[in-house]
């Protein structure tokens, strides 16, 4: 279980960190339009749920709540640039 967990966190943990479009989110969610645009995703997208049994538009709802995370932890990174390490490879799991 360790080594399945260690593969799929390994490419998610190694990803290249580029600060400087980062920093490009922070500005640009910073500004009061770009508040206004955050809030507007927070509120309906990523914090809507889906009560339906359809699972295309689960499928479709999630896909959208994984662009508005990628945004969250863009701005995160432009605010916070050394709360994150660029892990280059893991150590083998025995």
């Amino acid at each position: 279980m360790l080594k399945t967990l260690a593969r799929w966190l390994g490419p998610k943990w190694s990803r290249t960190i580029e600060t400087d479009l980062a920093k490009s989110y922070h500005a640009t969610f910073s500004t009061p339009d770009g508040q206004r645009v955050l809030r507007h995703l927070l509120d309906n997208i990523y914090f809507t749920t889906y009560g339906g049994v359809d699972p295309n538009t689960a499928l479709v709802l999630n896909a959208r709540r994984t662009v508005v995370q990628e945004i969250l932890e863009n701005i995160d990174l432009g605010e916070r640039p050394h709360k994150y390490v660029l892990v280059e490879e893991l150590p083998n799991a025995s």
